[in-house]
């Protein structure tokens, strides 16, 4: 589904109004990072008939995980250069700045009528100055930041928030739904990662509270299945309780995104907070206890790991054996994700 509702406005990446031709089957795409985010979305479009006609990544090995077909380049400007349409997920924005600039960046490859789908979780700043620079060669930027989760993006179960020009948003359309339930269009560059950012950071409140009332339910000797349950049906549950808390159960605490990715994404937050001068005394609470947990576990530890220091701290274990075979799908009913549950004993 495709939903062009603009919200609040943010600095504008000015319009050379030159077109773009709506994406078919027949539009040859390239990807640039092909991590977690880069290969679900690699291999989502080839499945789902596409034609990707080159892949990058800085690290060798992960171009071994490309789809049968998807050609391995040498750098981010030959995608660019091969591709009318090219699509990155990366981690950090130092690593979006590595792939964007210089003479082997994606900036040098893009040309008249081209299209650069940004699905990293990055500095807004940063792609405003991108979308000037691409525009000024006819070329177009969409910031287009995702949500939901990796393993729903790999059933291409997740939601992509997109801004920029609304006419090129739409063209791209049918690329993106190859991955994502709901296409939204936020309004001008800056406004979606606004949307993604704030989103992050409400989940890791819920996820600190999940753990805190996990706890007492554990030393008050509840029955944490049923207690997962019963929450689901009250006025307390998130998308966060239905799926985060499966994973402290089976005491993965979802490595799929790490604690050093999710700080990142906390500290952009702040960043905003702080630029529009908005008082969020929890956010930064969160972001401190969210730290203090990567100092103990570890950078690469899963993002779901705070629960994990209240069980290390009191001697107490949150893993139940119902959830070894759980897995969830997404959908979008009336307007929200409705999460359904698989493999629950």
């Amino acid at each position: 589904m495709f939903r062009l509702a603009a919200v609040a406005r943010l600095a504008p990446c000015i319009s050379m109004k030159r077109g773009v031709a709506t994406a078919t089957k027949a539009t040859t795409l390239g990807v640039v990072g092909c991590g977690n985010v880069g290969q679900a979305v690699t291999h989502n479009l080839v499945r789902k008939g596409f034609r990707v006609v080159g892949a990058y990544d800085p690290d060798p090995a992960r171009l071994a995980d490309l789809p049968p077909g998807v050609p391995a380049l040498s750098c981010a400007r030959e995608v660019a250069e091969a591709a009318q349409v090219v699509i990155t997920g990366l981690p950090r924005p130092p690593n979006v700045k590595a792939a964007a600039e210089g003479p082997e960046g994606i900036l040098a490859g893009l040309s008249e009528g081209k299209v650069w789908i940004d699905h990293s979780t990055t500095d807004s700043e940063q792609t405003k100055r991108y979308c000037e620079e691409a525009l000024a060669t006819g070329a177009h930027v969409l910031e287009a930041p995702i949500t939901g989760g990796l393993e729903a993006l790999k059933k291409g179960q997740m939601v992509v928030y997109l801004a920029g020009e609304r006419s090129v948003a739409e063209a791209m359309k049918p690329i993106l739904e190859a991955s994502y339930l709901e296409v939204l269009y936020i309004g001008e560059v800056g406004t979606a990662m606004l949307v993604k950012v704030v989103s992050n950071m409400l989940a890791c409140v819920h996820v600190i509270a999940m753990g805190e009332v996990l706890m007492l339910a554990k030393r008050a000797n509840l029955d944490l299945k049923v207690f997962w349950e019963a929450i689901r049906l009250s006025a307390g549950n998130s998308f966060v309780w239905e799926t985060g808390a499966p994973v402290v159960f089976t005491g993965s605490y979802d490595p799929g995104f790490s604690l050093a990715l999710q700080n990142k994404d906390l500290q952009l937050g702040y960043d905003m907070a702080r630029k529009y001068e908005a008082p969020m005394d929890i956010h930064q609470a969160t972001l401190a206890i969210y730290r203090r947990t990567q100092y103990q576990m570890g950078a690469e530890a899963g993002c779901y790991s705070p629960p994990k220091i209240l069980e290390l701290a009191l001697g107490e274990s949150l893993n139940i054996p119902n959830f070894k075979n759980w897995s969830y799908d997404n959908e979008i009913y009336k307007g929200s994700v409705v999460v359904s549950h698989n493999g629950v004993e």
